[in-house]
């Protein structure tokens, strides 16, 4: 049961591991794009629906004020009227008489015309706009404003009915309906040209993107190089997109640039603990004395142990890995002595001698393989350039150096294969590690290789 569900699950792990083709990529992406609108339709959409909305809004709004208007008119008037009828109650009681030419005043509910539709419950001192019945003549809608109030005559409350019809107002509708006509055909045309000024700003706008577009589907895949902005008017969006895109073009290139620094510098460390195994296994064969097979076992494991480390030095240099998550370690004596005695017999038959000057003890954040690397390469470098003289390892809160009196800067040593890649692989590590690896020529012979642990920012630009 255990091998079959294992079985099942690692059929499930390999088929979650199966890499889109590029064509599928292509078609997704192409649909997609068919899918989208451009920015010149987004742009005529939006527009489209602001436009209509505010010609929808103004035309509620002035409606609302119209009707208002008339309604605050017909009040005033009626109130006023109210008074007149007040008077003249006084002077003469009737039960039905006109007060102006557009207004009448009943005294009784039932004498008011069957034509004007006014409420029986009628808040009092309320004006209320009531349609009438269509006329047989002229077929037309009148509206009246009428109210319920009471007055006092004889000291006594009288309940009248008033009446107001005014032709004009019916008029000066239609005509402010005819003028805001006029009003809403040059609104529109504003709107077209409007359109038409937003639609041409959007394209001056969006020409600098389809510009970039179509420069990188023309871009050939291998060119890195910065993509230059593009032509037009070229925002800050469109400039941060071309700055981001170049950061993104500068990462790819130095991953590239860390993978290809792998593959050339594997190459070259591997090659002489490979030619100490190779050389060690073919002497096991030669001798059953059990001191030298001792010794080449040494030599074995001293090799694959020096493999391993390049290894993983190597490989850490083509990672992105969060270096402040490291712990920090104390630099020991002991640690730099063995990696000077591992390197020893490129001293052989040379008149030269090592010293360590540990001036103050410091603290590394960098793993041990990484830092036998790294001063193992400059250590190497200057036992080969110095037929004679000192070398001295200095180390304090703010450098560790390696001082030699040999052949200086000038000069390659003679025999000695990848001088050059040690102190790249040298300056790899630094930079990965936020250090500074510089070269300096001595006033009298040598030079000094100096690791600066807390340089400058624009020394690590360098």
């Amino acid at each position: 049961m255990s091998q079959g569900s294992t079985h099942s699950d690692s059929s499930k792990t390999d088929q979650s591991y199966i890499a889109p083709d590029s064509s599928d990529l292509k078609q997704v992406g192409s649909m997609s794009i068919k899918k989208a609108k451009s920015a010149k339709q987004l742009t005529f959409i939006y527009f489209s629906i602001v436009a209509f909305s505010i010609i929808t809004f103004h035309f509620a709004l002035f409606d609302l004020i119209l009707e208002d208007m008339e309604q605050i008119t017909a009040q005033n008037r009626l109130l006023h009227d109210k008074q007149i009828v007040a008077q003249q109650l006084q002077q003469e009681f009737r039960t039905d008489f006109k007060v102006s030419p557009f207004s009448h005043v009943y005294l009784n509910y039932n004498d008011i015309p069957n034509d004007v539709g006014f409420p029986k419950d009628l808040p009092l001192d309320s004006t209320y706009e009531a349609d009438s019945e269509k006329s047989i003549l002229d077929d037309i809608n009148y509206e009246y404003y009428v109210m319920r109030s009471i007055v006092q005559v004889n000291n006594q409350p009288q309940i009248i009915y008033l009446v107001h019809f005014d032709e004009i107002y019916e008029q000066s509708e239609e005509q402010t309906f005819q003028t805001q006509t006029k009003q809403l055909l040059l609104s529109f045309t504003l709107l077209c040209v409007s359109l038409w000024a937003v639609l041409q700003i959007s394209k001056r706008l969006t020409s600098p993107l389809s510009h970039l577009t179509k420069t990188l589907a023309e871009r050939n895949v291998q060119d890195l190089s910065p993509i230059q902005p593009p032509e037009g008017v070229a925002t800050q969006e469109v400039l941060q997109l071309v700055q981001q895109l170049n950061q993104y073009q500068s990462k790819i290139h130095q991953l590239l640039q860390r993978e290809r620094a792998f593959n050339r510098y594997a190459s070259h460390e591997l090659r002489t603990p490979l030619m100490v195994i190779k050389g060690a296994v073919s002497l096991l064969g030669q001798s059953q004395d059990p001191a030298f097979i001792d010794k080449q076992r040494v030599r074995l494991k001293d090799a694959s142990t020096e493999m391993n480390d390049f290894v993983s030095t190597l490989l850490s240099l083509t990672r992105e890995e969060d270096i402040s998550v490291l712990t920090d370690r104390v630099l020991e004596e002991k640690e730099i002595t063995e990696i000077l005695d591992s390197h020893q017999h490129l001293l052989t038959n040379k008149e030269v001698s090592c010293q360590i000057q540990m001036q103050e003890q410091i603290s590394l954040k960098m793993p041990e393989t990484s830092f036998k690397i790294l001063l193992g390469n400059l250590v190497k470098n200057a036992f080969a350039c110095t037929d004679q003289g000192q070398i001295t390892v200095t180390v304090n809160q703010n450098h560790i150096s390696v001082v030699d009196s040999g052949i200086g800067l000038g000069s390659k040593p003679r025999g000695v294969e990848g001088f050059g890649l040690g102190l790249l692989i040298a300056h790899d590590i630094c930079r990965k590690y936020g250090w500074h690896l510089e070269l300096i020529n001595n006033e009298q012979n040598g030079c000094t290789a100096r690791i600066n642990l807390h340089p400058e920012p624009e020394d690590l630009q360098s």
